[in-house]
């Protein structure tokens, strides 16, 4: 089974959630210099001839960094002050949306969770008693073969979820901790994800994009070499209607859109892909006050364990 994971170049500082968080790659968007030591030619002596010094030129004006806010985007909400019907103003202690540099963990209201880290990704529920929390016997961990996971933590209410867990014959390591992402205090709807998200810029060879009616249903395609030339369709629904908790249903159903065979569909095409959804913001700039822009990011998989992932950008 095959992990797709499809997205652009990220923000280093606060996307680094959003990247992984969006099972993405993460990949350096810079480089860097270095230098070299060296024998210096000896240079013979020159008579000292007195001049007059040259005059002072004036330091070119610095442009100050942009601080105002971005076109189209949005400020960042506040957990402290969440927006109405938000899972962080109206949900349980434990679910919602948590993040760490490598690793993201959508928890939903029952207990479900799907998650996906630098490696692979965990599907499955847990049992929470309080703010402790234990792996359901259905959860496995997929990574070539799937993997009956164990484990257990705790939750510090609406801040983070740590534990460890174990799969295969492995030894007991770190689950988290994660922390409970700003996003969960965004209030959303099924319009919300109305209109067209995608991912252009992709740096990893594959690019996916989607056009979202107001019943949420969707068509689109993919391109690049790691996924091939594919027609999409599918579903993304809210998962609570009547309240405004930032968790959605994915479901995703792919064809062969190929020509001649060329640059052929390499997701399943025999069953559909499911999982869960959340809308992340994405900074319009290096400050805050730059503001956000809005991603549907998925994580989904078809019964026999394959997995995709994106982290699509709202489009004009």
């Amino acid at each position: 089974m095959k992990n797709k994971s499809l997205s652009g170049c990220a923000q280093p500082w606060r996307i680094a959630a959003t990247a992984l968080a969006a099972g993405v790659a993460i990949t350096g968007c810079g480089g860097g210099g270095g230098g070299g030591g060296g024998v210096a030619f000896p240079v013979p002596p020159v008579a000292s001839v007195a001049t007059a010094p040259e005059p002072a030129r004036p330091a070119a004006p610095s442009t100050p960094p942009n601080r105002d806010p971005v076109p189209g985007s949005e400020p960042l909400p506040s957990l402290s002050a969440p927006q109405a019907g938000s899972t962080a103003a109206v949900g349980n202690d434990s679910e919602g949306i948590y993040a760490s540099l490598f690793d993201l963990a959508l928890v939903g209201a029952d207990g479900a969770i799907a998650s996906k880290d630098h490696i692979g990704t965990l599907w499955g529920s847990i049992k929470v008693a309080g703010l402790d929390w234990s792996f359901n016997p259905d959860t496995a961990y997929y990574f070539i073969d799937a993997s009956p996971v164990t484990g257990s933590g705790t939750f510090a209410a609406k801040k983070t979820m740590s534990g460890t867990y174990a799969y295969g014959k492995r030894e007991p390591s770190a689950f988290g901790p994660l922390s409970y992402a700003t996003e969960n205090a965004l209030a959303v709807s099924q319009d919300s994800v109305v209109g067209k998200w995608a991912n252009p810029d992709s740096n990893f060879g594959v690019r996916l994009s989607i056009e979202v009616d107001a019943a949420g249903k969707f068509t689109g395609k993919t391109a690049g070499v790691q996924v091939g030339n594919c027609a999409i369709s599918g579903t993304i629904a809210h998962a609570e209607p009547s309240t405004s908790k930032n968790m959605f249903g994915f479901k995703l159903s792919a064809v062969d859109d190929s020509v001649d065979g060329k640059d052929a569909c390499k997701l399943k095409t025999d069953r559909p892909y499911l999982g869960p959804a959340a809308i992340l913001l994405v900074p319009a700039g290096s400050f805050d006050s730059n503001g956000f822009f809005r991603s549907i990011f998925f994580l989904v998989r078809t019964t026999n364990g394959a997995t995709l992932t994106a982290n699509l950008r709202k489009q004009p």
